[in-house]
């Protein structure tokens, strides 16, 4: 028994003043926090623990303005002194993720579509109500944030499957895409990793939404990407320029903002996500060898395939268009590399 669960359970024995039935630590992806489910009387809540109080408080403060917003998040009961264990209302028991994966597009397509409609919800809704000074580990994804997810990219992916590259001319192009995708029209309430497995689907069918305490002022088309370009979605170019058209739509309805511009701003952000994940996918899979994030990245390298094939891409990006085509063609040997 590890002492985390230990301390978590005795916080909630002693917030309810009654021991759990039952303490099940839950499985974690991609981050340092620490779930456990306990169940009192048959009814379950969420225990969390994490050292990193900046990025807690961040949760707590967005939860209730989430919340507050109409948004089904979890709710957050109980905080203990030392601000690194916390109690929360468990959302569901699974999320978007294990009904998309695998899932026909005819059978992917409403849920997309109620998600996009939630994700419409929360940027046109939330951003006037955010004191985004408050966020961790930033308040505005700017040139900084994309340059730490570039960098991100280059360190844990493109080094280790061992591409040779001119580090000053990557720079180069790096800062590029940070200095244009700070300047986007479309700017707002950016959840920051909006996937499906932050998504959790009730029994009756409402969705909940986890894991938004990275949250800051950003380029909401960020966010839109992040769901339609997960890498085991399996959606093609065509399914995908419907779901955005879909969302454009939302967005169109409720914001004014010229189509041109939110297509653009798509544009402009999409290799910053699609890198960003490639180079999450390198920390989590070639260096720590976890087996999720390993199966995930020759999808992740399938995503890549678009941006050689916009002409704002090649145009803007020569040096990097290279490199992306060479991990597209050399993608076998990738795999077979990581694997060994």
């Amino acid at each position: 028994m590890t002492e985390q669960l230990i301390a978590v359970r005795e916080f909630a024995r002693e917030y309810f003043n009654l021991d759990p039935d039952r303490v099940t630590q839950m499985a974690g992806a991609g981050s340092s926090r620490q779930y456990f489910r306990l169940l009192f009387i048959g009814k379950p809540v969420i225990g969390t623990w994490s050292e990193d109080i900046k990025e807690n408080e961040a949760f707590f403060y967005l939860s209730e303005i989430l919340y507050s917003a109409g948004i089904n998040v979890p709710q957050v009961i109980a905080i203990d002194e030392s601000r690194k264990i916390y109690l929360q209302t468990e959302c569901a028991t699974y999320d978007a993720y294990s009904i998309l994966t695998g899932a026909s597009y005819k059978d992917q397509q409403p849920w997309l579509r109620k998600i996009i409609d939630q994700l419409c919800r929360i940027q046109t809704f939330v951003d006037p109500l955010v004191d985004y000074s408050r966020c961790y580990p930033s308040s505005f994804f700017g040139k900084e944030d994309v340059m730490t997810d570039l960098t991100y990219f280059e360190r844990y992916f493109l080094e280790p499957i061992g591409i040779r590259f001119d580090q000053n001319m990557l720079k180069q192009e790096f800062e590029k895409i940070a200095q244009r995708v700070e300047n986007r029209h479309f700017m707002g309430f950016m959840y920051r990793d909006f996937q499906s497995r932050n998504i959790m689907v009730r029994e009756d069918g409402e969705l909940c939404f986890i894991d938004f305490q990275g949250a800051r002022k950003g380029p909401c088309t960020y966010d839109v990407i992040s769901l339609l370009y997960q890498a085991k979605l399996g959606l093609n170019t065509v399914q995908r320029e419907e779901l955005l058209d879909y969302y454009y739509s939302g967005i169109l309805s409720a914001c004014r903002i010229e189509l041109s511009d939110l297509k653009a701003d798509k544009d402009v952000v999409l290799p910053v996500r699609l890198l960003q994940v490639l180079g999450a996918y390198g920390r989590r899979g070639i260096q720590e060898r976890k087996p999720h994030f390993v199966t995930s990245i020759g999808p992740a390298i399938d995503n890549l395939s678009e941006m050689p094939d916009s002409q704002d891409f090649t145009s803007n990006y020569p040096y990097l268009t290279s490199i992306i085509q060479e991990i597209i063609g050399s993608k076998e040997s990738i795999l077979c590399q990581i694997k060994d």
